[in-house]
């Protein structure tokens, strides 16, 4: 601005200057030209706006209103009419120190959220025909739809679940919910932190409780397991003797019985008999 004000004030001086003679007074001559040119400049100082790094422009024209496209980082030319807005590109965060939510089973939570969001490059334009600076956008809107995004999903579940095993889920639908919500406003969630979530000292102990009683559920269920496993091990492997023995049984006949017994012989007779018959009958053996 004081640039251009500069420029005017040196086109009138110049266009001044040469016009004015003593003789004549002001009359206009071909020096007069030369005041054209800071003029010019003047002109064209309305035509060129220039965009910051990490900025998005967003175009304000008098007669076609906001343009739907925006314009990229750097120089950029426009109509004298036309008004230049810039909205930033960088991740913004909003926290929100304390917010209730109400459960299923009619219980107040409390916790601290955090948002991380940015502009979408491409509806920028969003932003500011809704809302004109990103400021306000950050400082009302987007607590209000983390609020809503959080309350939505913490609604269908009861306290312990919110507090406890569900707490993940809940944590992956308020996200879900509110990135559609911020979506249609032209911003991009980057993230959602919920932390700190309690309903007060007695909730939290009932919590406890129940975590302490569902392990030992789940140790007693293990204990079982393991011991239905041992008898399975025992019983297969009992049955894996018998069937052992039951082969071992079939092959050992008579002829392979006699065959081990003649491989072990010394070939001595026992020292003591009874009567004329041998304790063993050895042509019966080698036959």
């Amino acid at each position: 601005m004081i640039l251009k004000i500069l420029l005017l004030v040196i086109t009138g001086f110049v266009f001044g200057f040469n016009a004015y003679n003593k003789k004549d007074g002001f009359k206009p001559n071909k020096k007069c030209c030369y005041a054209l040119i800071p003029f010019v400049l003047f002109i064209l100082s309305f035509c060129v706006t220039y965009v910051p790094a990490n900025n998005v422009g967003v175009r304000y024209s008098a007669i076609s209103g906001t343009s739907n496209k925006t314009l990229n980082e750097g120089i950029t030319f426009k109509l004298p009419i036309d008004k230049i807005y810039c909205i930033p590109t960088t991740v913004e965060e909003r926290t929100i120190k304390k917010m209730n939510v109400q459960t299923k089973d009619a219980q107040f939570v409390t916790s601290e959220v955090n948002v991380k969001f940015q502009v979408n490059k491409k509806d920028a334009f969003k932003v500011y025909k809704r809302y004109t600076t990103l400021d306000s956008l950050k400082q009302n809107i987007i607590s209000n739809y983390a609020q809503k995004s959080i309350e939505s999903v913490v609604t269908k579940y009861n306290v312990i679940d919110v507090l406890g095993a569900k707490k993940n889920e809940v944590y992956a639908l308020s996200t879900k919910d509110l990135e559609e919500k911020l979506k249609s406003e032209g911003i991009k969630l980057v993230s959602l932190t919920i932390k700190n979530m309690n309903a007060g000292e007695e909730i939290e102990q009932a919590i406890a409780d129940e975590a302490v009683a569902k392990k030992r559920v789940e140790t007693a269920e293990q204990n079982r397991l393991k011991a239905k496993k041992d008898a399975e091990t025992k019983l297969i492997n009992a049955q894996a003797e018998s069937d052992a023995n039951k082969i071992l049984e079939k092959q050992l006949t008579d002829k392979i019985l006699k065959q081990q017994l003649i491989a072990k012989w010394d070939g001595k007779l026992p020292a003591v008999t009874s009567g004329n018959e041998n304790i063993l009958d050895i042509d019966s053996l080698i036959e």
